[in-house]
């Protein structure tokens, strides 16, 4: 049996040094396209609901966007707040700005779903670019930047949306879920395997929008962004976008539960993956399990500790070696010091936090 573990802990290190080196490390000699002539136009479409106190930041950092030509489709959910009226207030004094208020839900939609069918159906311009209420690019360029990833064969770009810090094992752990998760879908895609994208920064070729998929999930919470992606993308059409200028900045829960609610809400469409996505995605989340699990279980009863403790250290060094430089190509500060424990809770939160999400019937958008 012991024999058995020990082949079963080699197997698992392997598989992720092989995910950590050869996949993610795609992001480390990755060279995003160069500016473009800005030729193709642009609808901004934002799916707000009560958010008058993010809203103007928004709005404000949209309009000083360095791009020729764009539209900002604000899509009002039925909000209870003032959303509505700094929305037309803006609105009134820029030409290239939209609102759509939205008073009632149709039978059998989500309400973010509902929204953004709305801001699909009204824009008029050449590519979709989606982004959140509570969000804020991070430079005049992110349009920009986002467009010039649009040539050849594109249909889709993936963009990175990180948190903004604050103090606190909270966010220190957000921060590096965030940035793992963003490693996983953007290296995945340079593979040519891309599975998801996040709705707070994504472009989509309007004429290739999937408009009729967005109606069979109408009553599911989340996936307007991750499924969308997963129907649409290949490795013919689809490219990324992480260069600092093209992220957009989101706010930070500021609890554990509701921190815990927003990633039951996002994994709970993992279901619904491409089979060939799912099994991809279970043998590296799997080989991340096993292998803290059979390094405790090994260390205990193994008679060469040493050949344990090293086997697993340079599986950690590579993880932390490529996530660190990630991290700073993305420009987003990795504390190394802290990878090992965020490495540890990451490997017990993400298969629980799955297994609780694919378990859950029944999950609100806010």
């Amino acid at each position: 049996m012991s024999l058995a573990l020990l082949v079963l802990f080699f197997i698992c290190l392997i598989i992720q040094v092989y995910f950590y080196v050869k996949v993610f490390g795609k992001l480390l000699s990755h060279q995003s396209r160069k500016q473009s002539e800005g030729s193709e136009s642009i609808s901004v479409i934002i799916a707000a609901r009560n958010e008058a106190d993010n809203l103007p930041s928004l709005l404000n950092a949209l309009y000083s966007q360095d791009y020729y030509n764009y539209e900002v489709i604000i899509v009002n959910d039925r909000s209870s707040d003032n959303t509505s009226l700094i929305a037309s207030s803006f609105v009134s004094k820029n030409d290239n700005f939209h609102l759509i208020n939205i008073n009632s839900l149709p039978e059998g939609w989500n309400g973010k779903k509902h929204a953004i069918y709305n801001g699909v159906k009204q824009a008029k311009n050449d590519l979709l670019l989606f982004i959140d209420g509570d969000c804020i690019p991070k430079s005049n360029l992110w349009i920009q930047e986002m467009s010039n990833e649009f040539s050849g064969k594109t249909e889709i770009v993936l963009g990175f949306s990180p948190y903004h810090n604050k103090p606190g094992i909270l966010n220190l752990f957000i921060q590096f879920e965030t940035l793992f998760t963003g490693i996983q879908y953007l290296s995945f895609a340079l593979w040519g395997k891309p599975y998801m994208g996040v709705g707070r920064n994504l472009g989509i070729r309007r004429d290739r929008y999937d408009i009729l998929l967005l109606e069979k999930i109408a009553n599911t919470t989340g996936g307007d962004d991750d499924l969308m992606v997963n129907n649409m993308a290949n490795k013919f059409n689809t490219s990324v976008q992480f260069v600092p200028n093209s992220q957009v900045f989101s706010i930070p829960e500021d609890s554990w539960v509701s921190y815990f609610k927003q990633k039951i809400r996002h994994l709970s469409v993992g279901k619904y993956y491409r089979k060939k996505d799912r099994t991809l995605l279970a043998l590296f989340t799997l080989s991340f399990l096993f292998g803290w699990i059979l390094f405790f279980s090994l260390l205990v009863s193994a008679n060469n500790p040493y050949l344990i403790l090293t086997a697993f250290g340079l599986r950690s060094l590579s993880f932390y070696t490529i996530f660190a430089r990630v991290g700073q190509k993305f420009d987003v500060p990795v504390k190394f010091w802290a990878l090992p424990f965020l490495d540890l809770c990451y490997s017990i939160y993400y298969p629980l936090m799955g297994i609780i999400a694919l378990s859950v019937k029944s999950i609100r958008w806010k």
